[in-house]
Order: structure tokens, then C-alpha cells, then sequence
């Protein structure tokens, strides 16, 4: 490999570091996608700025925000209380639209000035934004003691422009011309009662009502408005969920964490080095800390639950980080060492071991986030429906505010309005429930691999979890190749045509041919990521082997013979060309978040655009093919993974949950 001059060594470095020395930055990620909401949080890193996820932390905020007021309510929405300090520079461009914020005692609150409208929240613990990972350990970049007491006691609104532009000129350009709002933290409001938020909402409302007649020269109205304009607002139902109170967050004495340190065994290097992507990071399948671990899940399945799209994704970088490391956890203070993980990771941790959840008990730890998953009404019965193949979490609270509770009143009042695939995943709904051994994993690819035997030599590979190694796989993932495109070529339209002549496929969910139809050829690159990451040839299909004893006791009179006892499985047959059949087995391989990081590693560290189907420039747009030289399908899989540049690790260390 030739060295790089000391030149672009050095401006590679000084590029690096373009807000090394700003406080922790946190990125609103209103009217940003999650595509543009990751690209943005990528460019901060890659350019030296220290990310978090906990906007309480943060000194600065960026985002895509024109007004003071705006600014302000994006804050108090997540927690954060101020008072303006200096007019900003995008409240004077106005004109006066926003006069200036009077200046209030911060040692009393008056009830009756700005009172928020009470918002209870189906999660159980106060978050801010999905509230898990603080992309850069501060221990790698301390924090002068001046700086620390100005990032606690104020915070800076800028617009989003600020990063582009400092980036653009290769250094940090003046905040003053993308200042929004600059503020002063102070204590949140006391919580007030039921009956006295009523009261400082209907005195509010008097008072709006009130100037707004005058405006119009009517008579000041002598009674008040009826009682359910001030109803209180939720996003739970009447009958659903209760909202827990906030958690105790973990201290830690100076003296305490001088003597952690000094006890503490090394740091793995990705700890060490703060790798931040999941395909950098070998993560087994049972991994030391899996009962924390499967605390969290729950957690992130009531973000799911509450269409917390940023939360999801937070948790499962957290989970990520945490099915990684090698040892079990001892104490809060190594949470917040891992890469992703922050203070509410870590005090959710405090919480599991006070509850037993640490070595040498017999207890299980448990944290009160996560049991509502099983005690809150709307949440249980919101995670039944979302187990319903063909069912997702908005059709799932779609489901529920029908007035639906159990499978017999979407049987009873709605089976009309459920989509083929619905009906039949309700109809099947316990037996998809049921893990499938390894060893009937290997039975169907049996089967599967007979039907499409066109002649010798094709491939057939069982992937998903039975790869990783899980003892029962929620349903059978195989992908099948031959090294003759010919062959492959609409393949999977006569390997369900000869599965469903023989009985073994009793229902095809889905059937896409969209490989084919593009000649075989990896899915071109036009700039969108939006798009499915997967678009091989495939058919989702429900299972049931047609073999059974029909001479025992059971027989039908109507159709002659005995009905089938034999379980019902949920296969998806994939289909892969040859010459891109390590893509294939890569991209069906890993779970999900290695999967995830997989695609963005490529995008940032390689400018490449990974799926299945292969990998494509994303500069030319012209197909990389980085497993030629690989003769049997586990060779092109670990060129593959070579050529991206994570290195090789065995499925088995894909298990990042």
C-alpha cells in the first residue's frame, strides 16, 4: 500500500477535527428522515464533533428551525426548560414578529404562565428522542471545567446550515449568523394536580378567548367555555396504560470511579477505539449480558409498539453494543463506556441489578420500562396483534382503536376488512408463533432443494437464524443459486408450482420476480437509499408437510380422509444468481442491526451501496464485483465481507439482536 504524503495526512487530520472543540451537539430530528437524520449525525462524527442522544448533555442544538419560539418548544417537548437570554439574531430578521421574552423569577414558578398541556405517553420512562446512544465517549474528549459549567447551564439553538458551512470552509465558521435561540436552563415546572391544571387551562383559555372577542368587537362572553375543550390530551386510551414515574438516575462519587478505573480489566479495541457499527464487532449468540439485553428488547418493542421510529433505532444501537462485550457487566460505569450506550442506558442497568438481575442470584432482574410490555393493557394487547404475520405496529394501534382486544373480535368484527395475508396470519396465528428445530429447518431445505434440481448443481444454503445458530428460528430462510444464470432465471415461479403440486405449500403469501425482470442484474444505484434494500427473486410461502398417518382415529367423512395434524411453517425461498451469490448469503445472514450498520459501513467508510443483489459505486453507479475469484459459495461470502472492509467473522457473530 503506497503511504499518503504528510500533507493529506495532515489536512486529513485537521479535517477531522473541525468541532472537536465544541460542547456535546444533538441533532432535532424534526422534518429530517432517518436516512437524512443518520447522514447528518455521520457527517458530525466524521468531522470530530461529539454526537449525543441526550439533549440534557447537549450545549448546542442543530436542526432544521426558523423561529425562537419553535426553538424553545422543541426544547421543553424534550425536557429541557429555559428562558431566553438574547434576543436571536432570527428573531430581529423578522421585523418584530417576535417581541422580545420578559425575563421571570426562576426561583418560583407561576402556574399561571406558559403551562403545558399534560401529554401522557404510552412509554414507561421519560426519554429524550429515543434516548440511548452518545456517540462519543467524553472520557476520550474531556470537557474543560469552564466549558462544562456553560454547556449545564445554557444551551445554543443554531440552524442545520451551520454544520454544512463549517464543513465547506474546513473549519468551524462563526454561530452568530445561525443562531436561532440561545437560552438558560431552569428547573422544570412542580407537577400540578389534576384539579389545578384544569383551572390554569381554563384561565388560559378565557384569557385567548377573551382578547381574541375583543379583536373582533364582540361582547366579552359572560360564561366559560363548556368543560371538554380543556380535556386533557393523551395518546393512550381511557382504559389503557398508566405513565411511571421518572427513574432515579445512577450516581457516582469521584473517589468511586477513580477506584473503578483502577480495578477495571482492558477495554476491548472497538471499546477502546469507540466502533460504533455492528459489522465491526463479533456479537455470539448467547453473549454474557443477555438478561439485560432482553430487558432492552422489550423496551425497544414499546417503542415499536409507539411508532418511535428514533427510539427503535437508538435501542437497537445500544443492544448492539451490549451483545458485543465479552464479559458480564459489573457496574453502571462500564455501560457508559460502550460505544451507543449513555446515561439512560446505563441507569436502566442500575435498575435490573438492584432487582436481582447480577451473578450469584437465582432472581431475574427486571426493569419497570420494560414489564409494561406485560402489565399495560393497551401495550399487550398491541404486542398480540403486531405478532400477526402480515400485521405491522400502525395496523396494530389501527386494530386497536377499532375497539378490537383479542383474534376473536378481528375474527368476529373484521375479517372482511383483513387483507388475504392478514387473515391468513391470524388464521395461523399460534402455530407461526412456534420455533422451528434446526433439524426441520434442514428437512424443508431438503425438500426445496429436490424441487429445484434442474438437472445438477444448484446451491442451497439455509440463512436467518438457523445460521447464527439459534435452536429453534422463528420461521426458514433459504437461499437458492446455480452457476448458470439460465438456470436461476425465474426459477422460484416452478420451485413453488412443484412445492404446491405436492401439498407442501398450502398458501404463497408473496411471489416476486423483480431479478428477473432486470435480467439477474444487481439492483441499479440512483442516489435513492429509500429504496428496498433486498430485490432478489423470492417467495414467502406457508409450509405443512403433507406426510402423516391418516389409518389412526380422525376420519373425515366429508373429504374422505383424516385432516393434517402436521404444523404449519413460514418459508421464504430466495433466489441468487451466481455471480452474486455471496451478496445474497451476506445480506440473509446477520441480524438486523448488523445488517443496518452493514449498509451504512459501506456508504460512509467506502462510498459503495450494498444489497443483497451485490454492490454498486455510488459515485459511478457501476457494479463492484468483489467475489469472482471465490469458487464455492462460502468463499464469495467472506470476499465479500473482506472487500467492504469489516473483515470476516462467522455468522455465529452476527447476532447483534
Amino acid at each position: 500500500m503506497i503511504a499518503e504524503p504528510d500533507s493529506s495526512l495532515k489536512d486529513k487530520t485537521e479535517r477531522a477535527s473541525i468541532f472537536s472543540s465544541q460542547p456535546p451537539i444533538f441533532i432535532l430530528p424534526m422534518h429530517l428522515s432517518l436516512e437524512e437524520l443518520d447522514e447528518v449525525e455521520g457527517r458530525l462524527i466524521d468531522y470530530g464533533g461529539r454526537l449525543t442522544y441526550d439533549i440534557a448533555e447537549a450545549g448546542l442544538v442543530l436542526g432544521k428551525v426558523g423561529r425562537a419560539k419553535r426553538a424553545a418548544l422543541e426544547l421543553r417537548t424534550r425536557g429541557v426548560w429555559t428562558e431566553e437570554l438574547i434576543p436571536s439574531s432570527a428573531s430581529k430578521s423578522t421585523g418584530g414578529a417576535e417581541p422580545p421574552v420578559k425575563r421571570r423569577r426562576t426561583d418560583q414558578y407561576d402556574g399561571t404562565k406558559d403551562v403545558p398541556v399534560e401529554i401522557i405517553d404510552l412509554s414507561t420512562e421519560s426519554e429524550s428522542q429515543g434516548g440511548t446512544t452518545n456517540q462519543h465517549d467524553s472520557s476520550k474528549h474531556p470537557i474543560p471545567e469552564k466549558e462544562a459549567k456553560a454547556v449545564k447551564d445554557s444551551i445554543t439553538v443554531l440552524k442545520l446550515e451551520w454544520l454544512d458551512t463549517s464543513i465547506t470552509s474546513g473549519k468551524c465558521v462563526s454561530r452568530d449568523p445561525f443562531v436561532v435561540y440561545r437560552g438558560r436552563k431552569i428547573p422544570s415546572p412542580p407537577p400540578t394536580t389534576g384539579a389545578e391544571n384544569k383551572q390554569n387551562l381554563l384561565q388560559k383559555s378565557n384569557q385567548i378567548i377573551e382578547r381574541a372577542k375583543q379583536d373582533a368587537g364582540l361582547p366579552t362572553p359572560r360564561t366559560p367555555p363548556p368543560d371538554h375543550l380543556h380535556a386533557r390530551r393523551s395518546r393512550e386510551p381511557p382504559d389503557g396504560s398508566s405513565q411511571r414515574p421518572r427513574p432515579t438516575l445512577y450516581r457516582q462519587t469521584t473517589s468511586e470511579h477513580e477506584k473503578e478505573v483502577e480495578n477495571a480489566p482492558p477495554q476491548p479495541d472497538w471499546v477502546r477505539d469507540h466502533v460504533i457499527y455492528a459489522c465491526l464487532r463479533s456479537a455470539p449468540l448467547h453473549p454474557p449480558n443477555e438478561d439485560f439485553i432482553s430487558q432492552l428488547v422489550k423496551i425497544r418493542r414499546i417503542r415499536e409498539l409507539t411508532l418511535d421510529e428514533i427510539g427503535v433505532r437508538a435501542y437497537s444501537t445500544s443492544i448492539a453494543s451490549l451483545a458485543a462485550y465479552p464479559r458480564p457487566i459489573q457496574r453502571p460505569s462500564e455501560v457508559l463506556a460502550l460505544p451507543g450506550c449513555n446515561a439512560k442506558i446505563a441507569d436502566l442497568f442500575f435498575q435490573f441489578q438492584q432487582h436481582g438481575g447480577c451473578e450469584h442470584t437465582d432472581d431475574d432482574g427486571n426493569v419497570a420500562a420494560a414489564e409494561a410490555l406485560e402489565t399495560d393493557p393497551m401495550l399487550r394487547v398491541l404486542n398480540s396483534f403486531y405478532q400477526i404475520w402480515g400485521v405491522g405496529a400502525k395496523t396494530a394501534r389501527d386494530f386497536y382503536h377499532r375497539g378490537w382486544r383479542d383474534l376473536d373480535d378481528i375474527v368476529e368484527h373484521g375479517w372482511d376488512t383483513l387483507s388475504r395475508v392478514q387473515q391468513i396470519g391470524v388464521k395461523f396465528y399460534e402455530e407461526f408463533l412456534e420455533g422451528v428445530p434446526r433439524a426441520e429447518s434442514e428437512e424443508i431445505a431438503n425438500v426445496i432443494r429436490d424441487h429445484a434440481g434442474r438437472g445438477n448443481g444448484i446451491e442451497c444454503v439455509i440463512v436467518g437464524g438457523y445460521r447464527r445458530g439459534k435452536e429453534l428460528s422463528g420461521d426458514v430462510d433459504i437461499v437458492l443459486s446455480h452457476r448458470d444464470d439460465t438456470v436461476t432465471r425465474n426459477l422460484v415461479v416452478d420451485v413453488v408450482a412443484s412445492l404446491e403440486a405436492e401439498l407442501y405449500i398450502t398458501h404463497t403469501l408473496a411471489l416476486h420476480l423483480t431479478s428477473s425482470l432486470r435480467e439477474q442484474q444487481t439492483l441499479p444505484f440512483d442516489g435513492d437509499d429509500r429504496r428496498k434494500f433486498d430485490t432478489l427473486d423470492k417467495a414467502l410461502v406457508v409450509w405443512q408437510d403433507p406426510h402423516f398417518d391418516d389409518t389412526t382415529p380422525g376420519h373425515n367423512e366429508h373429504q374422505g380422509k383424516k385432516k393434517n395434524p402436521n404444523i404449519h411453517r413460514r418459508v421464504d425461498i430466495i433466489i441468487s444468481p451466481w455471480r452474486t451469490v455471496g451478496c445474497a448469503v451476506l445480506g440473509w445472514s446477520g441480524d438486523t442491526t448488523f445488517e443496518r450498520d452493514l449498509r451504512r459501513y459501506a456508504k460512509k467508510a467506502r462510498s459503495l451501496k450494498f444489497d443483497s443483489s451485490g454492490v454498486r459505486d455510488r459515485v459511478s453507479g457501476r457494479q463492484v464485483d468483489l467475489e469472482r475469484d471465490g469458487e464455492m459459495w462460502e468463499e464469495r461470502e467472506k470476499l465479500v465481507m473482506e472487500g467492504l472492509g469489516i473483515g470476516w467473522r462467522p455468522p455465529e457473530e452476527r447476532c447483534s439482536r
